[in-house]
């Protein structure tokens, strides 16, 4: 055990913190007391629980360094993150501990070398939210030289297992859950080599609603593209022949135990009607897929998204999909009469090089309160897919 400890070299506390800007924290030689973390939804058989169960509780030297020198100069270097509320209670659990006044060696305790990285998730079973994340984690890999696939993923959270959970098993090295995974159940303390706290979301480039450009975007889908096997499709179409369009379907179905009835809003009810006027009018021009994409596993999903030129579907989380097409392409959103104030797809899919295009029902009779449903009217459907392909083609 005392041989990999020779790893960590720098004994003042202050020269083992970087705080870079917008929030990123880098620990060297950090130790989590895994004990000191507590989650009701873990210790109280809850059938449905709160979301304010499935996030720990940390006390105070739920974080650990056992260092030397000034504590106060180490404490000041985290002034620029005290800040952000998504941190203030992982720097409240941050604990400075002198290793000649405090045993450095516990006899149950555990070291791992490399890479990992801290994350706290919130809205973690809707596709855009977990896209935010995943760029961010991407993004601050970039940043501190580290290739994103050597990264090993901490989830300081109690969420249940989603279908959206392969993209953390297989975008990065390696995933370990606090107070699940047996590195921390059989140690009393585990000693990081090197543990990021990724800057917090309010922080996101994707969140910066005048942001115009964004160049880690490609980068970014062709990371997740090629851990999934995917092949990542040149932006280059040919307009001579049809073009693939990717209609999503929303339905309703249980995200999370918090959702119990699985109803769903924003969906379209006379979805056979708007595919049916697709391909009556447009099926020299297009081939056209509709897909409930949560019903298919996390790859097919993204091969779906990653082949379509029109991605078209009624406002929603699977939006955020449109970052993972080859840019060039089209998007659709169609509001309902009153959740037409959401900017947040446009940007994604625009910063990836997409054309948006966005209608509106003003027919508050076409909404159905009982079933959450919005009837799109005739034409529409072909008039929204008609200036999809005159923007993609006319680029070409």
């Amino acid at each position: 055990m005392a041989a990999t400890f020779k790893l960590i070299t720098k004994t003042v506390c202050e020269h083992r913190i970087r705080v870079m800007h917008g929030g990123t924290v880098l620990f060297q030689g950090v130790t989590i007391r895994p004990k000191l973390g507590r989650a009701r939804v873990l210790e109280v058989k809850l059938d449905y629980p709160n979301e304010e169960d499935e996030f720990f509780q940390l006390q105070k030297g739920f974080f650990t360094m056992y260092c030397d020198g000034d504590i106060n100069k180490a404490h000041e270097k985290l002034n620029e993150v005290r800040e952000y509320r998504a941190l203030a209670g992982w720097i409240a659990s941050l604990e400075f501990a002198n290793p000649v006044l405090t045993p450095l060696f516990p006899l149950n305790q555990s070291f791992q070398a490399g890479q990992y990285l801290a994350i706290q998730r919130a809205e973690y079973a809707n596709v855009y939210w977990t896209i935010i994340d995943l760029l961010d984690i991407f993004i601050t890999a970039q940043h501190i030289g580290i290739q994103p696939e050597k990264l090993n993923i901490i989830h300081i959270d109690a969420h249940p297992s989603t279908s959206l959970d392969p993209f953390w098993t297989t975008l990065f090295q390696r995933l370990i859950k606090l107070g699940v995974d047996h590195i921390f159940t059989e140690s009393d303390s585990v000693v990081f080599e090197n543990l990021v706290w990724r800057y917090p979301r309010v922080n996101c480039p994707l969140l910066d609603k005048n942001l115009q450009s964004f160049e880690p975007i490609q980068p970014f889908r062709e990371f997740v593209l090629k851990r999934f096997g995917i092949a990542s499709r040149s932006s280059k179409r040919n307009c001579s022949q049809r073009l693939n369009v990717l209609v999503i379907l929303r339905r309703d179905y249980q995200t999370h135990p918090r959702n119990l009835d699985g109803t769903v809003d924003r969906k379209i009810s006379n979805e056979k009607d708007v595919i049916s006027e697709m391909e009556e009018n447009l099926a020299s021009q297009l081939k056209i897929t509709a897909a409930q994409l949560d019903t298919f596993p996390l790859k097919r999903q993204l091969e779906l998204v990653a082949s379509a030129d029109i991605f078209f579907g009624m406002h929603g989380a699977a939006h955020g999909y449109s970052i993972f097409m080859a840019p060039g392409g089209a998007v659709v959103e169609i509001f309902n009469f009153n959740s037409n104030d959401n900017w947040h797809m446009e940007k994604v899919s625009t910063l990836s090089g997409h054309s948006h295009i966005t209608w509106t029902s003003t027919d508050q009779n076409s909404y159905d309160t009982k079933t959450r449903s919005t009837t799109i009217p005739v034409g529409i459907p072909t008039k929204l897919l008609k200036r999809a392909i005159f923007k993609i083609c006319e680029k070409l």
